[in-house]
């Protein structure tokens, strides 16, 4: 009697096992699926982008242009690599262009504004591009 009472316990944990793994898969795949969705969104949004750019008189000179930064941390020089959606000049003018939808396309957005400060730091120009998508505006952010 005892025997079967350990190959039942054996079969119960082996069941338990399984449907974490089973569980930990069906999460995986569903992270990845939305990572797929939000990555659609963006790459559908920076075409949106490229036309609102045009239409406002803006030249696209390059886009996802790597800008290179460095800091110290202990003393230590780190080196670092940012990457902007978009390089454009209009009237002699060169921007970094941020595209954001939704709730990150406002300035009062804390990771939005970290992010087109330094931008604006490693570039070397006060003034970035942010286009919101949904409201179809180029909005031009100073930094004095």
């Amino acid at each position: 009697m005892t025997e079967i009472l350990l190959n039942n316990e054996w079969l119960l944990i082996i069941f338990i096992v399984l449907i974490l793994y089973l569980g930990w898969r069906i999460r995986k795949a569903w992270k990845n699926f939305l990572f797929y969705l939000i990555k659609r969104k963006g790459r559908k949004g920076e075409g949106i982008a490229v036309k609102l750019l045009n239409k406002e008189g803006y030249e696209i000179i390059d886009e996802q242009v790597s800008f290179p930064g460095f800091l110290f941390e202990n003393n230590n020089k780190i080196e670092y690599l940012v990457k902007p959606d978009f390089l454009v000049e209009k009237d002699g003018e060169k921007y970094i262009a941020e595209v954001k939808t939704g709730a990150s396309a406002l300035i009062q957005n804390r990771n939005t504004r970290r992010q087109i400060l330094e931008y604006s730091h490693l570039n070397q120009n006060k003034t970035v591009l942010l286009i919101d998508i949904e409201s179809k505006k180029i909005k031009k952010i100073d930094f004095n």
